[in-house]
């Protein structure tokens, strides 16, 4: 595989962090924080999606809008891995993680469009 990016968004427990994996011409997103885990697995291809949640898990609210919006923005694949769990998070931490979940996708979207133009 290629070169790793790697870049986090926010600070202490509810900060997330983004492993990103070019591979050809479609991208490999490993999102987590808090303990680690694999909470979800979404793959957009071209803005069409499927995704797989195990149960009791909700990292899907993190996953699919990421996949969906790269491969749209990008027409390619991409697969996010996403698992965020804090224990007894309080509404305020859930309102960080979207907030992080937010800028983190336009930092992903930014690096993403950088490394398509070195391509060129």
């Amino acid at each position: 595989m290629s070169e790793r990016i790697k870049l986090t968004q926010g600070t202490g427990s509810t900060a997330l962090h983004y492993e990103i994996i070019p591979v050809g011409n479609d991208w490999l997103i490993l999102l987590t924080g808090g303990d680690a885990h694999i909470g979800c697995t979404a793959i957009g291809d071209d803005g069409r999606l499927c995704s797989y949640t195990p149960q009791s898990h909700k990292d899907d609210a993190l996953a699919i809008p990421l996949a969906k919006k790269v491969s749209q923005t990008f027409s390619c694949v991409c697969t996010v891995v996403a698992g965020f769990h804090l224990d007894e998070i309080t509404k305020e931490e859930i309102t960080a993680v979207v907030e992080n979940a937010d800028s983190g996708m336009i930092q992903v979207l930014k690096v993403i469009g950088e490394k398509m133009d070195q391509k060129k």
